[in-house]
Order: structure tokens, then C-alpha cells, then sequence
């Protein structure tokens, strides 16, 4: 599988999926090694109360975290600390002081006779989990596959003490990397500037696109009887959070016109009046439809359909409002979307209008 981000999935998102309780039933996975070049608080927010409750249920976890260009933070690299209350969990951080980075970006899920090897570039941040434009490849395959041992032989050498380039991560060594400046606090640490000091009214050649991670996740601690640590709670919030996204397959109808399902219109467009065009920057009105003297869908006109043969969308909720962008199959990006939708339909997490997949409107929240 390809992972494109923004465009057709939210690392962050694919991520929970493989950690998270469902119904009663165990992540698939016994453990999760993970390497990347920076941890921040604001990745980890989406994801400690997952990765504590993975723990909780026997799940062991392993990071190796970077701390170049003093792009981790302090607070990040806690929030990995605070999970080995949780189980078995442990933290390495790797630097060199010669000047080589730390960049790699690799997750290795395993179980007893399988594999999940995904290498990209998405760091532990949330705009590394939701909103930078990011890439990835998962491979899956049985545990016993020569990449799989390579990869963990990489892990494996990345945790290495005895070179001195690794560190198993403490609260005595957190704190001394703190007071030495290899990290600072969040809050006076920002993404490296990408124009220099001075030039911000100089001409821009670029457009401009933003793309806003999903709110983060919010829930109350309980206390257990047994211990008087929090215990962490499922938080309803995950699936409200990838709500910020929806991808679809539209069906055209009067050449320009397509119309959004009831389900969609009021979640998704609920309290929505209008749309932007990423394309074209025109803005549509969304026309609620009734059926009976009750309202079943959105009439919503869109140009850019005139000449497509299967439409593929996205919508994104942004600052401005909500934007969208539409591609007809056969293209780049309309087909990655489409692929999107379809590894949706397969593990039950896109929708369909009706059960004739074949004419039905498709949607997916990512």
C-alpha cells in the first residue's frame, strides 16, 4: 500500500487504526518498533492514550527518536517516557555529534508469524501524522522475510549503547538533554523557516494551501481501584477527529450537478452553506433537496464535472470554510483516491449511498 498524505489518507488516522481496541476485539499486532527523526507533544496528543491502552493489553512498544536540528521537544520526547507506566515500552534517543542526522522514518509492526514494515517520511508530529504532504510504503509479509530482518537488524543497530550514539531515554538523561539545549520546551520550538528573516514580503512563486490536522483528541482520565495512576480512557474524539476530511466518489447527474448523500450532509456538511473550489477558487452553494417534505440530500453544482467519466473528490474543512477539489479516473490523482475508497470498502470503513456499490456514492473520513 501507498501512503499519500494529505491527499487520500492521514498517516496519523492509518496509524490508530492498527493500535486501537475495537469492540472487544485485540489489535492484530504484539508489537511496534518505530524510528523517526523527530517527537513532538503535538504527534503524540493524537496518540499516547492508544498506545498506552496497546501496553495495557500486553502490546510492547520501542521508539528510536532523533533530536536534530532541535526539531524534538522536550515535552515530546516526555510523553514517550510517560507510557512505561503502561507496560513494556522503551525510549532510545540517537545523536552524533560529528553533525550526520537522524532522519529515518520506519514502523514495524509485528505478531508471531507476520509483519507491517511502513517507511516514509512521516515524523512523530502532528504535522507529520495529519498535515504535511507526506509519503509512504507499507509492506506485509511474514515475519520471516529477509526485509523484515534487515529492518530489524537497522532498529536494532539505531539502539545500540555501546557506540555512544544511542541513549535509553530517562528522566535523568531528559533532563539533561534539556539543560544542555539538545531539546527545548514546545512552546519555543517551531518548524525551520522556510524563507529567511526579512524576506516574508518578497514575491511568492507558490501557491498557498493549508491543510489543518484533525482537533485532538480530549478525554477525562479515570482512577482505577487499584492504582491511584490515571488510567487512560477510550476517547469517542478519534472518529470525530478524522471527520475534518472526507473523500468521495461522486455520481453525476445533468452534467455539472451531483448531489451529497443525507448521512454526509448531515455530518460532514452539517451547518455548511457553501464550498471553494481548490481548482478554481470559485465558491458553490449547497442546495438541500427534499423527498416526502423531508430534506435527503445536498444539490451541490460543480463545473469541473463536465467532462469527467467517474469523479473521485475531496473535501477539506480549512480556515476559510470548506474546500474541495475533484478528479476524474484515470488521472493521478483522481485514482488515488479512488484506491483510497476502495482499500476503504474492503476493510469496511467507506460507505456507500446504497448496496449496489457499482452506482452508489462512496465516502470516506480520513
Amino acid at each position: 500500500m501507498f501512503y499519500n498524505q494529505p491527499l487520500s489518507i492521514r498517516f496519523g488516522t492509518e496509524l490508530l487504526k492498527q493500535i486501537n481496541h475495537q469492540d472487544g476485539i485485540e489489535p492484530f499486532w504484539d508489537s511496534l518498533d518505530i524510528a523517526v527523526a523527530w517527537v513532538r507533544a503535538s504527534g503524540l496528543s493524537y496518540l499516547s492514550e492508544s498506545f498506552a491502552r496497546f501496553l495495557g493489553h500486553g502490546g510492547r512498544l520501542s521508539f528510536v527518536v532523533g533530536i536534530d536540528l532541535q526539531n524534538t521537544t522536550k515535552e515530546g520526547l516526555q510523553a514517550l517516557l510517560d507510557l512505561e507506566v503502561h507496560g513494556v515500552s522503551e525510549t532510545y534517543v540517537y545523536h552524533n555529534e560529528a553533525g550526520s542526522v537522524f532522519h529515518p522514518k520506519l514502523y514495524l509492526f509485528r505478531n508471531e508469524e507476520e509483519a507491517r514494515l511502513i517507511v516514509g517520511s512521516n515524523n512523530l508530529t502532528a504535522a507529520g501524522l495529519y498535515a504535511n504532504v507526506e509519503a509512504g510504503l507499507q509492506l506485509d509479509t511474514a515475519l520471516t522475510d529477509d526485509v523484515v530482518t534487515d529492518a530489524m537488524n537497522a532498529l536494532e543497530s539505531w539502539r545500540d549503547t555501546s557506540t555512544k550514539l544511542a541513549f535509553r531515554l530517562d528522566s535523568a538523561f531528559l533532563q539533561a538533554l534539556f539543560e544542555e539545549g539538545y531539546v527545548r520546551d514546545e512552546a519555543a520550538t517551531r518548524p525551520p523557516r522556510r524563507r529567511p528573516r526579512g524576506e516574508e514580503n518578497a514575491t511568492k512563486l507558490f501557491g498557498s494551501r493549508v491543510f489543518t490536522p484533525p482537533p485532538r483528541p480530549v478525554s477525562t482520565p479515570t482512577v482505577t481501584a487499584a492504582t491511584s495512576t490515571p488510567a487512560p480512557t477510550a476517547s469517542p474524539t478519534h472518529a470525530a477527529s478524522a471527520g475534518t476530511t472526507v473523500l468521495m466518489r461522486l455520481r453525476k447527474a445533468r452534467g455539472t450537478q451531483t448531489q451529497i448523500p443525507f448521512r454526509v450532509a448531515e455530518t460532514f456538511f452539517k451547518d455548511i452553506t457553501s464550498v471553494e473550489s481548490v481548482q478554481s477558487g470559485i465558491v458553490h452553494g449547497l442546495n438541500p433537496a427534499q423527498a416526502h417534505g423531508n430534506r435527503n440530500t445536498i444539490k451541490l453544482e460543480i463545473p469541473e464535472l463536465r467532462d469527467h467519466t467517474d469523479t473521485f473528490a475531496r473535501f477539506e474543512k480549512a480556515r476559510s470554510g470548506v474546500v474541495y477539489e475533484v478528479h476524474d479516473v484515470g488521472t493521478p490523482k483522481g485514482d488515488q483516491i479512488k484506491a483510497s475508497l476502495e482499500e476503504g470498502i474492503a476493510t469496511g470503513v467507506t460507505q456507500t449511498s446504497i448496496s449496489d456499490v457499482a452506482r452508489a456514492t462512496w465516502w470516506r473520513y480520513i
